[in-house]
């Protein structure tokens, strides 16, 4: 059984017609029927009632209709939930902070032999992905300015 075989046959249950459910899918209508005939066969039941150029869906039909409606509903949440998280990355580091600066800002940004010292501390790193504010902008170089300020602060020399 496939995901793509209980949409279509959802849309031909709500058109109660092949070929109008193929053009709202954007598909043949030949394959719209092959998709159904798999669906049946997987299922060992005939979905629809077919007389001549109208159908009906038969017993099994009404049954699978719910059915396959929480389930197409739920892979398109689970699809949307998996894409939103992909969209916005955030996550928990816990290593010295100076590394994780490092691998979060790139290897600019604190260069390892320009004398820049940050306090080898545990702490917390947390990224998040956020639009940027309207006429603002921050650079490479603000960042390195940013932690080259913060290091002299704690830098005990």
């Amino acid at each position: 059984m496939e995901l793509q075989h209980l949409r279509s046959f959802l849309e031909v249950s709500s058109e109660m017609s092949f070929t109008r459910a193929a053009k709202k899918l954007n598909y043949a209508q030949s394959s719209v029927t092959a998709q159904i005939q798999h669906l049946e066969a997987s299922l060992g039941a005939v979905l629809f009632d077919r007389r001549g150029r109208r159908i009906a869906l038969t017993e099994s039909g009404l049954r699978l209709r719910p059915v396959a409606e929480r389930i197409v509903a739920l892979a398109d949440l689970a699809h949307r939930e998996v894409a939103g998280v992909a969209d916005r990355p955030s996550g928990r580091a816990e290593r010295p902070v100076a590394e994780a600066a490092g691998q979060a800002l790139g290897r600019a940004a604190v260069p390892r032999r320009a004398g820049v010292r940050l306090p080898a501390q545990r702490g917390r790193l947390q990224l998040t992905q956020r639009a940027p504010r309207a006429g603002s902008s921050t650079s490479q170089d603000d960042l390195t300015r940013v932690i080259r300020s913060n290091s002299s602060r704690t830098d005990p020399r």
